[in-house]
């Protein structure tokens, strides 16, 4: 059987002819069933009865017979509280292709299709108007359909992929609006169980982001699922290409290729070829995607490796711009005003919480988010719904104040709220708290530019290398360290970089005064003077370990007098670094951090990986 799959339609009356091109495109290769993904009409037609009555002509031009679904765009008039009677879509759908209802399943002997379509969402809860939605009602009877003929491979049909997936998406665009996964405002970690919970389904088709099919992660594996962006045919493509996924299914081999309507040709463009039946892809998982990254710890037991990591954002992230918010879960700021929402067990993207100058500082206190930048703060609570921006021109977050001058940094503080520094001053930020329980401000004499709160107490290194420690309620610091490049403190362990008699030394030290001493491994010692302060860093990762970033490369110490490790980065380089939450296994995961990577390869992307290091043995 052969499956030729359109991905978004987006007619263009200027470029009718694109469209009638590729309706032969797809004729010439003599399907037996074509699948096209919605958001069909052009932009002023497109969510009503006009727009599918304007790309029924072309797909009308089709000999083979058709089964499509409504996407985002084709419910936009009805979604919330859209103007246009909820049902006219679907409606118009179901009477124009003669179909029961827009979703449903198409029965083989020896496989099965299933078509999840994109339906109004609720006013009461339509967060954004282009979210792929889909009802409790639709989707229990997805599961019914699955639970009916186990143990048959299925093939899955969708507008927008579901989350997990790991596919390629457009940052500003849907990771923006909220809309790059199914239900994404609404439950999109069910369609993640559905194909967890089912092996038949070995394969996925999703359109949605008008990109091409070349990009390593247009077709990802993820628990035993293939899953397959497919690209447009017309002029809203976003790179150029404009191409259809084309299915080859026998009983003895499946094949996806690339009917490519540039070239007007068939090509290996994002080719995938199984020499079994689809049968066999059931629990199949041999198939994998990228190299794992991984190095031997010198004169140890211990292997750094990379267990996960996921394309975040579009720019590289801000000196201390990488903030862990909870066990799986952190903010990336980047140089282009963006802070995405990442989680990273579902490789996705969430959202963006901020549009407009790059944030000066960033810190995470109780259920909020606080941000800093011109002379503004604000904030955004972790767990509403509106927490992210959504427009361009929209006015966000909804709590700010201006400040006198702009902050140059921030830390939480245990009784809620943030400590801020502006210029030389520092002070506790709670607009909510009484007059007359607000805490001393502190003034010294060169300006902070790192806060780090321990318990009680808030440690500041300034841009003189002094580091001070404060109660926040004294007149006065107490005097820690002078000549220091950068700090990290964490529990009862501390860790600093000093600069002496032109001699470098990272130290580390506990509550019981232990000192330990690491060396770094250059000559050069130039690259540590203050003018780079701003893009280092240090962590502290415990049991004496620690991890610094140094001019775009992260540098790990299994115990002191180690000679440090690089992490092996093939192209691009690090611009911030943290600690990541991990819980100990069985496999012997002891510490782990976390880190933004810029790519610097043709097709790269920014990446947010997570590293561990893991005892074994030998």
């Amino acid at each position: 059987m052969r499956i030729i799959v359109i991905g978004d339609f987006h007619l263009d009356p200027n470029h009718y002819e694109l469209s009638r091109k590729a309706m032969e495109d797809v004729n010439n290769t003599v399907p037996d069933l074509v699948i096209p993904l919605g958001d069909f009409g052009s932009r002023a037609f497109i969510g009503s009865m006009d727009g599918l009555l304007e790309v029924k002509p072309f797909l009308d031009m089709l000999n083979a017979a058709k089964r499509p679904i409504l996407g985002n765009h084709d419910l936009q008039r009805e979604s919330g509280t859209g103007s246009q009677p909820k049902g006219t879509m679907e409606s118009a759908l179901q009477q124009m292709f003669h179909l029961d209802k827009p979703y449903g399943v198409m029965e083989f002997d020896e496989f099965r299709l299933f078509f999840a379509s994109t339906e109004p969402q609720p006013a009461d809860s339509c967060y954004s108007v282009q979210e792929c939605f889909a009802t409790d009602e639709q989707f229990a009877e997805l599961i019914t359909e699955l639970d009916r003929r186990p143990g048959v491979p299925v093939i899955f049909f969708t507008h927008a992929p579901p989350i997990g997936c790991g596919l390629r998406t457009v940052p500003r665009v849907h990771v923006k609006s909220t809309n790059a996964y199914l239900d994404q405002n609404h439950d999109p970690y069910r369609w993640k169980q559905l194909y967890e919970q089912y092996p038949e389904i070995v394969m996925w088709f999703s359109a949605h982001y008008h990109l091409g099919h070349s990009y390593i992660d247009s077709h990802t594996f993820r628990n035993g699922t293939h899953f397959f962006l497919t690209g447009v045919h017309g002029t809203c493509t976003r790179d150029g290409s404009r191409l259809s996924r084309m299915i080859d299914i026998s009983s003895h081999s499946v094949k996806v290729l690339t009917l490519d309507h540039v070239q007007r040709s068939i090509t290996n463009e994002g080719a995938f070829n199984y020499n079994n039946s689809l049968s066999c892809m059931i629990h199949s998982t041999k198939w994998q995607p990228l190299p794992k990254l991984s190095m031997p710890i010198p004169d140890s037991q211990t292997i750094l490796e990379r267990i996960a990591f996921n394309s975040v954002g579009e720019q590289p992230a801000l000196p201390q711009g990488l903030h862990l918010v909870e066990p799986g879960k952190y903010f990336v700021s980047t140089q282009d005003g963006f802070t995405w929402e990442v989680e990273t067990d579902t490789e996705a993207v969430k959202g963006c919480l901020h549009i407009g100058e790059p944030l000066q500082a960033l810190a995470v206190s109780g259920d909020y988010l606080w941000m800093a930048w011109d002379n503004y703060v604000g904030l955004s609570h972790l767990s509403s719904p509106w927490r992210f921006t959504r427009s361009f021109d929209a006015e966000w977050p909804q709590q700010r104040w201006v400040m006198e001058k702009p902050v140059q940094c921030m830390a939480p503080h245990p009784d809620g709220g943030v400590w801020i520094a502006c210029n030389y001053t520092i002070q506790h930020f709670f607009p909510w708290q009484k007059d007359d329980s607000i805490s001393k401000r502190l003034t010294l004499q060169a300006r902070p530019h790192q806060l780090m709160a321990a318990g009680a107490y808030l440690w500041i290194l300034c841009e003189d290398g002094t580091l001070w420690k404060w109660d926040g309620l004294s007149e006065k610091a107490h005097f820690e360290l002078e000549d220091v490049l950068y700090f990290d403190i964490w529990g009862a362990a501390q860790a600093a970089v000093i600069r002496s008699n032109h001699r470098i030394r990272f130290l580390l030290w506990s509550a019981d005064g232990f000192e330990a001493v690491y060396w770094f491994p250059f000559q050069d010692k130039s690259i540590l003077e203050i003018p780079d302060l701003f893009s280092h860093q240090l962590l502290v990762l415990g049991d004496q370990k620690l991890a610094a970033l140094v001019q775009g490369n992260v540098y790990y110490w299994d115990k002191p007098g180690s000679t440090p490790v690089r992490l092996p980065h093939i192209q691009g380089q690090v611009s911030a670094l943290t600690r990541s939450s991990l819980i100990p296994a069985a496999d012997g995961l002891s510490c782990g951090f976390a880190v933004h990577v810029r790519d610097t390869s043709p097709e790269g992307r920014q990446q947010l990986e997570l590293w561990a290091a893991r005892t074994c043995d030998r």
